[in-house]
């Protein structure tokens, strides 16, 4: 009788335990589905709904050129400027290419995996990584500095990358996903060189 209780209690807890998990993982997946449908809606639907708006509310709305932040890297000798609710984390991940590298991204829950990335890398890495690609590719002069900017496709988003030769390294600037599209842009319309 007593194993039989001890058992019984067990099951008891796992159940919770399942129920809990699957309470926890409907949540985050309502959270991510409602995310992707607010940016998924039709233009005029949201416009509509901007319209709905207090005009009070309108006035609080901040664009990205008013409020914004400067990232200077010393050690690298480059800069450039990003909205006041974006956040930057350095050296994201590890790899032999990359020598270094940094993300910029909203502080939402929810973003893609590199909405606005630096990578600093080998010479090599990115003809490697393009090569095969099937990409619109053309001359871009960043900050008096000749390069080439790719915008492709990967995984079902549109993506852009603008690859500089940077001393004897190359430096990647790219978004992966086009929702991101004027903070990148407003990133590399001020990113400049500072060595």
């Amino acid at each position: 009788m007593e194993f039989l209780n001890k058992k019984t209690l067990v099951i008891l807890i796992e159940v919770i335990l399942l129920i809990g998990f699957t309470g926890w993982f409907v949540y985050k997946y309502e959270q991510e589905k409602r995310q992707f449908d607010i940016s998924s809606r039709p233009a005029q639907e949201l416009q509509k709904q901007d319209q709905d708006l207090p005009k009070r509310e309108e006035e609080q709305i901040s664009t990205p050129a008013v409020n914004i932040k400067t990232y200077r890297n010393e050690e690298w000798g480059f800069e450039f400027q990003y909205p006041e609710d974006w956040i930057t984390k350095e050296n994201t991940f590890g790899s032999y290419y990359s020598k270094f590298n940094m993300v910029v991204r909203p502080t939402v829950s929810w973003y893609s995996r590199f909405p606005v990335s630096v990578n600093i890398v080998l010479p090599e890495f990115p003809e490697r990584s393009f090569r095969g690609v099937e990409k619109i590719t053309s001359e871009v002069t960043l900050n008096g500095v000749l390069g080439v900017k790719y915008q492709y496709e990967f995984e079902g988003s549109q993506e852009t990358a603008i690859i500089l030769p940077f001393g004897e390294y190359k430096i990647i600037l790219d978004t992966d996903d086009e929702r991101y599209t004027d903070v990148y842009n407003q990133i590399i319309s001020t990113f400049k060189f500072v060595k």
